[in-house]
C-alpha cells in the first residue's frame, strides 16, 4: 500500500501528523524503538483520566499508525526509563504512579507476544526522573532520581542484570540530583550531567556538576572540571567524534543560551559561541543519520509556556539552525529516530496561559538516512 501523502518533499517541509493517534494522551511516557523496526510508547500521565495510564502503543514507521499493544503495563506509571536488552525485550522501570508514588518496581516488554511482566525483585530504591544508560555489556545503569517516600533526590544507583533479571547497587553519584541527563561514552563510561539536589525544607540547589561512571570499577568519578551553567533537565547527546553535546536546562536565572561540548579526552566542558535558536528545558534531543542533532519542544521559562521550536546542531560548523516548528509544544515528549531517518515525537506535556494537558498526538518528519560530512 503507497503512502503518497508522506513522500519525502513534503516531509521536509514540515512535520506531518500521523496517520492516528496513541490510544491514551501521555505525558512523560517510557518509549524505545524495537529490534523488529516499530517503537515502543508505554504509559505516562493523562489529564483526561486524571490518572497514570497503563496502556501502551506500537508506532510503525511504515504505515504511519499507532497500534496498541495486546498487553498493559502492570503497573501505571509516567517518568519511567525504558531500555532495549540484548534479547530484543524492553526493561520498563521505576517512574512515578499517582496511587503509589515513586516506583522501585520494574517490568519486561517481550515484542513477540506484546505482553508486559512485572519483575520479582525492585531497584534498591524507588525512583522518579533518573537516568537508564545502557551498558556495552547490555547491563542498565540506573542512576539517581528522586523517591517521594524520603522527599530527597537520590546518589545511590542499580545494575540491571538481564541474565538474571535482578537490580544489584553499585557505587554512589557524588552529588545526589534528578533530573540530569546521562549518556554512554564511545570508551563504555557513562556521563551524567547537571540535574537538581533537593530534600524537604531545604534550599533546591540545580548543578552545574558532572560525573563519570566506570563499569570496570563500579565507582563514579566527578569530571575534571563543571560545566559552564547550572542545568536542571538538560540532553547530553553523544557526537560522531566522541564529544557530548550539553544543550538546554534549567537554572535560578532562566535557560542557558548557550549549549556546551564535553570531551572525555580531557574530561572538561568547552561553552560554544553559537546561541541556540530557543532555549529550553524538559526537550527531546537525538543525533540523525546525518551527524547532526535534533532538539525539539520543552518548557520555555521567558514564554511561561511549552514551545515547538526546533533546531539542528551542526557538530562542523558548531552552529545552531532553526527547523519548522512543531504544530503543538509540549515538554518530556517521546523521540524515536528510525534508521531510514524518519523522526517520531509523540505525546507530551502541553501547558501555559493556564492551561495543563497531555498529548495523544504525533508527528514525523523525514530527515536523510546517510551519513554525511558531520563527523
Amino acid at each position: 500500500m503507497a503512502f503518497t501523502f508522506f513522500a519525502p518533499a513534503l516531509a521536509e517541509s514540515g512535520w506531518i501528523p500521523t496517520l492516528t493517534s496513541m490510544s491514551d494522551s501521555r505525558w512523560a511516557p517510557a518509549y524505545s524503538l524495537l529490534p523488529e523496526g516499530r517503537g515502543l510508547i508505554a504509559g505516562g500521565y493523562s489529564f483526561p483520566a486524571d490518572r497514570c495510564v497503563a496502556t501502551a502503543d506500537l508506532f510503525d514507521p511504515g504505515t504511519h499508525r499507532f497500534t496498541p499493544t495486546r498487553g498493559r503495563l502492570v503497573v501505571p506509571r509516567n517518568f519511567a526509563q525504558a531500555s532495549l536488552l540484548p534479547g530484543g525485550g524492553i526493561l520498563i522501570c521505576g517512574g512515578y504512579n499517582t496511587v503509589l508514588g515513586t516506583l522501585g518496581s520494574a517490568e519486561l516488554f517481550d515484542p513477540a507476544s506484546q505482553a508486559f511482566t512485572l519483575l520479582p525483585r525492585p531497584m534498591s530504591s524507588p525512583r522518579e526522573l533518573f537516568t537508564a544508560t545502557t551498558l556495552r555489556d547490555g547491563r542498565v545503569l540506573c542512576v539517581g532520581g528522586f523517591n517521594t517516600h524520603r522527599g530527597r533526590t537520590l546518589r545511590s544507583a542499580d545494575l540491571f542484570d538481564p541474565a538474571t533479571q535482578t537490580f544489584t547497587p553499585t557505587g554512589q553519584l557524588a552529588y545526589d540530583r534528578f533530573g540530569q541527563d546521562a549518556v554512554r561514552l564511545a570508551d563504555g563510561r557513562v556521563l551524567i550531567v547537571g540535574g537538581t539536589h533537593w530534600f524537604v525544607r531545604q534550599p533546591t540547589v540545580t548543578l552545574a556538576s558532572a560525573e563519570i561512571y566506570d563499569p570496570s570499577t563500579g565507582l563514579f568519578q566527578s569530571t575534571h572540571g563543571p560545566m559552564h551553567f547550572p542545568r536542571d533537565r538538560p540532553t547530553a547527546t553523544l557526537l560522531a567524534s566522541g564529544q557530548v553535546l550539553i544543550a538546554g536546562g534549567q537554572n535560578s536565572t532562566g535557560e542557558p543560551e548557550q549549549a556546551e561540548l564535553f570531551d572525555p579526552k580531557t574530561e572538561t566542558f568547552t561553552l560554544l559561541l553559537n546561541k541556540m535558536t530557543a532555549p529550553r528545558m524538559a526537550h527531546a534531543a537525538a543525533m540523525l543519520p546525518s551527524g547532526e542533532v535534533l532538539i525539539a519542544g520543552g518548557w520555555s521559562v521567558p514564554r511561561n509556556t511549552t514551545i515547538g521550536d526546533a533546531e539542528l546542531y551542526d557538530s562542523l560548523t558548531q552552529s545552531f539552525t532553526t527547523l519548522p516548528a512543531l504544530p503543538i509544544g509540549a515538554h518530556d515528549q517521546a523521540l524515536l529516530v528510525f534508521p531510514s531517518g524518519l523522526v517520531l515525537i509523540a505525546g507530551g506535556k502541553e501547558a501555559g496561559e493556564g492551561k495543563e494537558t497531555s498529548l495523544s498526538s504525533g508527528y514525523t518528519k523525514q530527515f536523510s538516512p546517510q551519513q554525511t560530512h558531520h563527523q
